[in-house]
């Protein structure tokens, strides 16, 4: 396990390089978090609380994130606002930050559609725990303590949207932002890289309590590998669901959750097939939320209604 653990501080580096952002297994269920055109496209208000624990059994090196997100329509619904905070911590490093939406929904008569285009501006605090770290050669600017640094960013995103299918695409992270500058040529900059997404969907009635919903997410990093994942959810009674998502990564999601008048829960299990398996038990993820309902009747055009 020691070994393991000083592998892992190792390859710190490359992981933060190539997996900035916070990692959500339930997306599709809060698909406002890595697409902010989504905000106000919701035929009532989601508000989502979120905790991620993931490898469970490396202990305090076990990556953790915890958010809090909320969107609505705003005037007559073709202006969406919308807002986020979490906190991820992936030791040695942490990163907590905030992110506040606009986006604007234009009507496509023709094809019974909305599309919307959304951006948000966000600020984070990187951390960094220099005590956690043991290098032969180390870094002269690496002095022990703890390295904090604000920096600002923004996304992006696109969202058509129909009431029984959806496409999108976002790009996070847009300033590629400089956390930390290295003193030495030995040790690269700490900079942000641009994390892109894209996403669909579409929801086939079986009948009248059963329905399916197939989605797939595509996403990657200026600097690291494309990754798919491919979805499927069992919807029955427009309340209650279960579903699976298989993974390039070699990891597999199991599903389940339930919307009760308006109230959400939802909950995550991954489990990876590649070597990290041999130290860990999975991950967990557990949504929890209210559907606050709409009081005005703003438009005609939703995805998925339930």
């Amino acid at each position: 396990m020691r070994k393991f653990i000083l592998l892992l501080l190792i390859c710190t580096p490359l992981l933060a390089m190539t997996q900035q952002s916070p990692l959500y297994t339930q997306y599709m269920l809060n698909d406002f978090v890595i697409n902010p055109a989504i905000a106000g496209s919701k035929p009532f208000f989601p508000l989502r609380l979120n905790v991620r624990e993931q490898w469970e059994g490396l202990g305090s090196f076990a990556p953790s994130t915890q958010s809090l997100s909320f969107h609505a329509p705003a005037g007559d619904g073709r202006v969406g606002l919308g807002g986020l905070i979490f906190q991820d911590n992936t030791l040695p490093t942490s990163n907590m930050g905030a992110m506040f939406t606009y986006s604007f929904h234009m009507n496509l008569p023709e094809i019974e559609s909305k599309i919307s285009l959304g951006v948000s501006g966000m600020i984070y605090q990187y951390k960094l725990d220099q005590s956690a770290m043991e290098f032969h050669n180390p870094d002269v600017n690496f002095e022990g303590g703890v390295y904090s640094e604000i920096v600002p960013d923004a996304a992006f995103g696109s969202y058509l949207y129909g009431e029984n299918y959806y496409v999108g695409l976002s790009i996070y992270q847009l300033f590629e932002s400089t956390f930390r500058e290295a003193l030495t040529f030995d040790y690269g900059d700490n900079i942000g890289v641009r994390h892109y997404f894209g996403m669909a969907g579409y929801t086939a009635e079986i009948n009248k309590s059963l329905h399916l919903e197939p989605s797939i997410l595509v996403k990657s990093t200026d600097v690291g590998p494309i990754q798919l994942d491919i979805n499927a959810r069992m919807i029955f009674n427009r309340k209650f669901w279960t579903g699976i998502s298989l993974r390039t990564d070699r990891s597999v999601v199991a599903l389940m959750g339930m919307n009760v008048g308006n109230f959400h829960l939802a909950y995550g299990f991954d489990y990876t097939f590649a070597s990290i398996a041999n130290h860990t038990a999975g991950s967990h993820e557990i949504s929890v939320g209210i559907n606050i309902p709409d009081p005005k009747s703003r438009r005609h055009v939703y995805y998925w209604k339930y």
